[in-house]
C-alpha cells in the first residue's frame, strides 16, 4: 500500500493543485473497484505502482483495469485515442513540454503487437509507456 501512496504523491507533483486534490480520490476509488472485481489483494496493488512489469496475470488484469476505468483504453483494452489525450492533458496541467513529451510516448506504444488476450496487450502497453516515459526523461510519474 505504501507505493500506492507514493504513487500518488508524484503524481500530484506534476498537476495542478486542484487537479492534485481530485486526482488521488480518482485513482483511490478506481483502483479499489478494479481490485474488488477482480479479487485482487493489497500485494497486487502494491505490485501495480512499483512501475515493473506484473508477474502475474492477476495484477495485469489490475492494471487493464485500471486504465479502462481512466479511460486510456477501450472495452477491449486496446488504447483509446480520445481517453488518453484527456488523461494526458489533466496529468500535465497545462504544462506543454510534458504534454508533448507523454503525447510523443502514447503514440509511440499505441501500435504494439495486439495479443488475443486483453490482460497481455494491455500489459505490454504499459510496459511500453513506463520504458519510453523513462527514456525521455520523465520521471516525475515513475517512482
Amino acid at each position: 500500500m505504501k507505493y500506492f501512496v507514493v504513487s500518488l504523491v508524484i503524481c500530484s507533483l506534476v498537476i495542478s493543485y486542484s487537479e492534485a486534490q481530485e486526482l488521488p480520490m480518482r485513482l483511490k476509488k478506481i483502483v479499489e473497484e478494479c481490485k474488488a472485481r477482480l479479487g485482487a489483494g493489497d500485494d497486487d496493488v502494491a505490485a501495480m505502482f512499483k512501475y515493473e512489469p506484473a508477474t502475474n496475470k492477476q495484477v495485469k488484469c489490475l492494471h487493464a483495469c485500471t486504465m479502462r476505468l481512466l479511460g486510456i483504453l477501450d472495452k477491449n483494452n486496446k488504447p483509446f485515442e480520445a481517453g488518453a489525450m484527456a488523461y494526458i492533458k489533466s496529468v500535465t496541467a497545462s504544462n506543454a513540454e510534458l504534454e508533448k513529451l507523454l503525447t510523443e510516448v502514447y503514440n509511440e506504444c499505441k501500435y504494439i503487437p495486439a495479443s488475443k488476450e486483453g490482460c497481455e496487450f494491455s500489459e505490454a502497453f504499459r510496459v511500453c509507456i513506463i520504458e519510453r516515459s523513462r527514456a525521455k526523461g520523465i520521471h516525475m510519474l515513475l517512482h
